[in-house]
C-alpha cells in the first residue's frame, strides 16, 4: 500500500493507492513432452493469462521456424479465441517424423512457453520413451552420488 501526497493551496492531500502488478503468463497444456504416432494429429493448446488486455498476436514455431502461415508443409491450422484467458490451439494433421521437436508459442505480451514433440511409430514410441527415462535415471543416479559424496566429506570432517 502506496501513500500518495498531493499539494493544494490549502494544504496537503492524502490518499492511498493500492498498486498490483500483474505479469502475463502463457503455458501449453500437458507436461514438458508429447507423444503422438506417425500420421496422426498434434493438438497443442497455449493458454495466455494474467493479461490485462488479450495479446496482439499469438505465433507458433516447430523448432525455431515460425508455422503459422506454413504452406509448404500444409495441414497446420492455428484458431486464436481472444479474451481474459485468450487460447490459442495448434493443429497439425499428418505427422511424421519430420514433426518431432520443440513446439514454442509465443504470444505478443508474454515469455514464450514451448514442449517438445515425439512422432514415432508404435514400436519406436517405446524407445523414445525409455530413451527419456534412461537419461533421467542418470541424472538422479549422479544426484544421489554427490550427496553420498558430500554426506561422507562431512562425517569425516564432523567426526575429528
Amino acid at each position: 500500500m502506496e501513500k500518495e501526497k498531493v499539494s493544494t493551496r490549502t494544504g496537503m492531500v492524502s490518499h492511498y493507492v493500492r498498486l498490483q502488478i500483474v505479469v502475463p503468463e502463457a503455458f501449453i497444456l500437458g507436461s514438458g513432452e508429447h507423444h503422438v504416432d506417425l500420421g496422426s494429429v498434434i493438438h497443442l493448446i497455449c493458454i495466455v493469462e494474467k493479461s490485462p488486455t488479450p495479446p496482439q498476436y499469438v505465433f507458433w514455431y516447430h523448432n525455431d521456424r515460425m508455422i503459422n502461415y506454413d504452406a509448404t508443409r500444409g495441414g497446420i491450422t492455428v484458431e486464436t479465441e481472444p479474451g481474459a484467458r485468450t487460447q490459442s490451439r495448434l493443429t497439425v494433421r499428418g505427422a511424421t517424423l519430420k514433426d518431432s521437436g520443440n513446439y514454442t508459442c509465443s504470444a505478443s505480451n508474454t515469455e514464450p512457453a514451448s514442449i517438445h514433440v515425439f512422432v514415432s511409430e508404435g514400436s519406436n514410441k517405446m524407445a523414445a520413451i525409455l530413451r527419456r527415462n534412461t537419461s533421467a535415471i542418470h541424472g538422479i543416479t549422479s544426484s544421489v552420488t554427490c550427496l553420498l559424496l558430500l554426506a561422507s566429506v562431512l562425517l569425516h570432517f564432523g567426526l575429528r
